[in-house]
């Protein structure tokens, strides 16, 4: 009799373990999931900011090629602007270079060796 019970009470036992070890494993599996989710949801906003870095790149890229360019042209356009405002007496001219504060005078020496 004690053999049966025994073997009831192991039997017993190893039902509940199993039972136990079914909800451990769909419980281990929902966690899963939702790393699984949390994960790609990291990799999408690292790639999100990736492109977003490199939009900004991009831009940098113009500005500073803008500048660049406003740094070599600007500086030769203002010359040229005034030599023209004095060679043809052009009030306009003269007005447009007085709203940023630049004054063309005949002896104004060129710079860079002028034209």
């Amino acid at each position: 009799m004690s053999i049966q019970l025994f073997s009831i009470g192991s039997a017993g036992l190893s039902v509940l373990l199993g039972l136990w070890f079914l909800g451990s494993s769909f419980g281990n599996q929902g966690l899963q999931r939702t790393l699984q989710k949390k994960q790609d949801d990291i990799q999408a906003r690292q790639q999100a900011i990736q492109t977003q870095q490199q939009q900004l790149q991009a831009q940098q890229q113009q500005i500073d090629a803008g500048t660049q360019l406003s740094q070599q042209v600007g500086p030769a356009m203002i010359r040229d602007l005034a030599a023209l405002q004095l060679e043809k007496n052009n009030l306009k001219i003269a007005q447009l270079l007085q709203k940023y504060g630049i004054e063309a005078t005949p002896n104004t020496p060129q710079q860079n060796g002028g034209r």
